[in-house]
């Protein structure tokens, strides 16, 4: 399992939905290949984290990588957001079913 995280500070006024449709793919058609979830800081809401589970391996993901976001999405973000504080890929290395 493979997880995308991005923790972001919005500009001030931007929405949710606007944060949305700066990265999420026009055509869904197949559906998304990941599960996705996205949360505010409860101490400061134009901060926000993104969390992508990809059950995929490394290549896998290198292979789908370029669907998981719109083509032009960089430059959407870039009029939105502020900061990136965290931008990283990781892989796990245990889980709840090791506890």
């Amino acid at each position: 399992m493979l997880r995308a995280v991005f923790v972001r500070t919005l500009k001030v006024g931007v929405t949710y939905e606007q944060f949305k449709n700066a990265w999420v793919p026009e055509d869904m058609d197949g559906g998304y290949p990941a599960k996705v979830s996205v949360a505010r800081n409860v101490a400061d809401d134009r901060q926000v984290i993104t969390v992508l589970e990809l059950d995929m391996s490394l290549a896998e993901f290198e292979n789908k990588r370029a669907v998981l976001t719109r083509p032009d999405a960089l430059e959407r973000l870039a009029e939105i957001v502020d900061t990136t504080e965290l931008e990283g890929l990781y892989e796990d290395v245990f889980d709840d079913r090791d506890l």
